[in-house]
Parts: C-alpha cells; sequence; structure tokens
C-alpha cells in the first residue's frame, strides 16, 4: 500500500475489500483499495454534514458509461459503518448494501457482527436465498479471525442490475467504502486539500457527487 494511503499513517493498517455477487453466488477478494485514487470528496463533505446519518441521492459516473443516481442511507453504528444503497426512484429492496470497519474499532466491534449483517440483509430482501446468507455469514467470520490488522470493507450487490450499471454501482460502492472510513476516522485520514479545503476532485474516469435535486 502506497504510504501516502488513507490509513498508511500511524496505524500502517490497508483496506481490503470483500465483495458478494449474489447473481453468481461467490464472494470475491480481497482487494487492496488506494485511497489517494479514490474520488470521495464530495460524499465525505455530505457525510460529514449529517454527524451519525447520512440520507440522500449521490451520483457517480464511469467514463463511457451513463451516470447513475443512488440513493444511498448511511450510518455510523460505533463499531462500524452501514449503508444502504437504492437506484433512484426505487426504493424496495436495495442494489447494495455496504459495511466498513475501521481498523481502529476493530476491538469494538461486536462478536455477533455476521450474524447481525446477515440478519440485516435478510430483513432488507437483499440476498436471494437462506444459502446465498448461509456463505455470506460463514465468509465475513472467516475473514473477521484472519484479517484481522486491516481496514475492511464488505459489499453485498443484488443480482438485479444489467451490466454497465452494475459497473459503475461497483465504482460507487469503493468510492463511498473509503469516504465512509474517512468519516467514521477523521483524526487518522490524511486528505489533499483542493480548493474547498475538503480532498482533490474526483479522478475523470469515476465522479462521485451530490446528485442534482
Amino acid at each position: 500500500m502506497r504510504q501516502s494511503g488513507l490509513f498508511a499513517t500511524e496505524t500502517g493498517a490497508e483496506i481490503h475489500l470483500y465483495g458478494w455477487n449474489d447473481q453468481g453466488g461467490f464472494w470475491h477478494g480481497p482487494t487492496e483499495v488506494a485511497p489517494a485514487s479514490n474520488g470521495t470528496g464530495p460524499i465525505l463533505r455530505k457525510l460529514r454534514n449529517a454527524p451519525g446519518t447520512f440520507h440522500g441521492r449521490l451520483h457517480c459516473a464511469v467514463r463511457g458509461l451513463p451516470g447513475v443516481d443512488f440513493h444511498t442511507t448511511v450510518y455510523d453504528l460505533t463499531d462500524a459503518g452501514l449503508a444502504m444503497v437504492h437506484l433512484d426512484g426505487d426504493l424496495h429492496a436495495p442494489i447494495g448494501v455496504v459495511a466498513v470497519i475501521p481498523a481502529q474499532r476493530r476491538r469494538r466491534l461486536r462478536p455477533e457482527f455476521a450474524f447481525g449483517f446477515v440478519s440485516f440483509l435478510s430483513f432488507l430482501g437483499a440476498a436471494a436465498s437462506p444459502d446465498s446468507e448461509l456463505a455470506i455469514h460463514d465468509y465475513l467470520e472467516s475473514v473477521l479471525r484472519t484479517d484481522t490488522a486491516s481496514a475492511l470493507v464488505f459489499t453485498v450487490e443484488g443480482p438485479q442490475l444489467d451490466s454497465d450499471t452494475s459497473i459503475v454501482t461497483s465504482a460507487f460502492f469503493e468510492n463511498l467504502a473509503v469516504a465512509m472510513l474517512q468519516w467514521l476516522c477523521p483524526e487518522h485520514a490524511e486528505m489533499e486539500a483542493g480548493d474547498d479545503g475538503i480532498f482533490e476532485a474526483c479522478p475523470a474516469a469515476v465522479v462521485c457527487t451530490p446528485a442534482a435535486a
């Protein structure tokens, strides 16, 4: 991990992303996230203006693909951060859920985190079957036992997305997760101040911004 990365400061922790694809029924990861390359500034600014809970629309665009508005709710749960993501205009089952566990909060993590996360997915209808719930639970338990020094990101993407929307959604999840980590542990965020004093603008390839009203 580059030493300019978000958590490569006092703790030296890396950010590892693990993703569940419900359509294929498989996990991927860990993917090492390099925060310095992510465009998180507009999302982070929104989170900081809504301490504890954020609820609103965020827009994400990937070069060459149509932009997407995501109706997003983010919670600070003391030991972790949790986000529900819906496509704008569709507030039934979410298209995805993002959970982040900062390395600095690992000692606070509740023992039943994996069970609570799967129960939440089941309540929302975000997982397709009981078999997938069991696979998600067991994998989370395994990661929490073995990947003990990193900041962790878990994403669950539903099965109802077309390929283009899925690409933009994955980019949005990554940027949202990094912003959530910065929001939960701001004392460890080494931000490169732009003109607005928050963060450099999103790179041209991936841009996530507050959606227009």
